[in-house]
């Protein structure tokens, strides 16, 4: 059987950018802060690292690491942090991966 190669649709720069990203909510500790996240709007570190069975200086390198990306935003409000998912397209992978939990 022979394959043809499918043209591409996707921009390189798209593929590079998405490329990032997944590799920056690959790994499991991130996606559980992303779920979440996803649809509870925002929420301090204590709320997070609670939810993740994490103490806080490692919830705040993820999140860190995912604010730097762009994936979640955060603000302050008095002495608290709080973040969100920022990126739709996140939530996006989110559905999809929900929809691939059988």
């Amino acid at each position: 059987m022979k394959h043809t190669r499918r043209q591409r649709t996707i921009s390189t720069s798209a593929i590079l950018e998405a490329a990032e990203v997944l590799k920056c909510i690959g790994h499991p500790t991130r996606l559980e802060i992303l779920e979440f996240l996803d649809g509870r709007g925002e929420q301090n570190v204590t709320a997070i690292q609670e939810a993740v069975g994490l103490d806080q200086p490692t919830t705040s390198q993820h999140l860190g690491l995912m604010r730097d990306k762009g994936i979640v935003a955060s603000r302050r409000d008095g002495v608290n942090v709080l973040y969100r998912v920022h990126d739709e397209k996140v939530t996006r992978v989110l559905d999809c991966i929900r929809d691939c939990d059988v």
